[in-house]
Formats: structure tokens, C-alpha cells, sequence
């Protein structure tokens, strides 16, 4: 089954880039505080984002060397605090300062989290969860969920929909 691993920054209006040229970084832009609905295992999070975060084009590696993955893009929180509410109004806030890349690889997606990041996983991937990562972390788009949402790597994950379960 397919999941969708999808990092906090695309969630709250980091769109997604295809640089032709040499990386270039967007000037800093302030974020909209509307709050969100996370998925957790049995109950949603209410989140709120705020700060400014930027967005980095990075030219397609392939078309100079055919042999390294295509990179999508990065993105960059420069400025940003998500608070998460429970059910329960159990609240945990984090700093984001982390940049997400994306790859393609020869078979899948391979993500690469490296600082400060937020990672939701929907309840449509069949096993919702919400994942503060510190530190890099990888994942697949379609490689197993479980254990913290298929994340491997040195870097720290938390299990946010556990520390906010009723």
C-alpha cells in the first residue's frame, strides 16, 4: 500500500520547486497561522505553524550526471514554531529549522531530513502518526511505516501522538 509521508513544511504552503539553474534562496516569507488537522491513531491534532520559512531551488543534478538521483527541491523553515493540541489539550510546541529534501531514486522517493523537522503521516497511509525528528533522518514514500513512520537514520524522532494521546 502506498503511503504519504508528507513534511510539515509542504502542509503549511512549501510548494514544490524544480530549479533550473544554480540553488537560489528565496527571501524569507511569513507563514499563514490557519490551524491544521493532523492525523494521529485514533484522534487528530489541531496544528498551528508560525514564523517564516524560505524555499531553495536546486538545479536537477541528473542533467549533469545522469548517474546521481533527480533532487526535487529544499526547503528551508528559517524562522518557524508549530504548538500541536491534543484532544486532551495536552500541547507540545517545537522549533523547525530543518530543510527536507527530496530524491528520486531508481525505484521510489527518498526523503532526507536533516535539523529540526515535523513529519505527518495521514491517515490514509494506513498508519497515521505524527514525528518530530532532530538530526537527519530517511525515508520512502512506499517503504514500511513502522517503526516512527518508517524513519531510519542517526537523528533523534519523538512520537508526538503519543506524548498527546488522551
Amino acid at each position: 500500500m502506498k503511503r504519504a509521508l508528507i513534511p510539515i513544511a509542504l502542509a503549511v504552503g512549501v510548494g514544490l520547486f524544480a530549479g533550473t539553474g544554480a540553488a537560489v534562496a528565496a527571501p524569507p516569507t511569513p507563514l499563514d497561522p490557519t490551524a491544521e488537522t493532523l492525523d494521529c491513531p485514533g484522534f487528530t491534532v489541531e496544528a498551528v505553524t508560525t514564523g517564516k520559512t524560505k524555499v531553495i531551488d536546486q538545479f536537477p543534478h541528473h542533467l549533469v550526471d545522469p548517474s546521481k538521483d533527480l533532487r526535487f527541491y529544499t526547503n528551508v523553515g528559517a524562522d518557524v514554531t508549530i504548538t500541536l493540541t491534543g484532544p486532551t489539550s495536552k500541547m507540545v510546541r517545537y522549533p523547525l529549522n530543518g530543510t527536507i529534501q527530496v530524491a528520486l531514486g531508481p525505484t521510489d522517493f527518498v526523503y532526507k531530513g536533516t535539523g529540526k523537522n515535523l513529519i505527518s503521516l495521514p491517515a490514509g497511509s494506513g498508519a497515521p502518526g505524527i514525528f518530530y525528528t532532530s538530526g537527519q533522518v530517511t525515508w520512502t514514500l512506499n517503504g514500511p511505516v513502522s517503526p516512527n513512520g518508517g524513519l531510519t537514520g542517526p537523528g533523534k524522532v519523538t512520537d508526538v501522538c503519543a506524548l498527546l494521546a488522551p
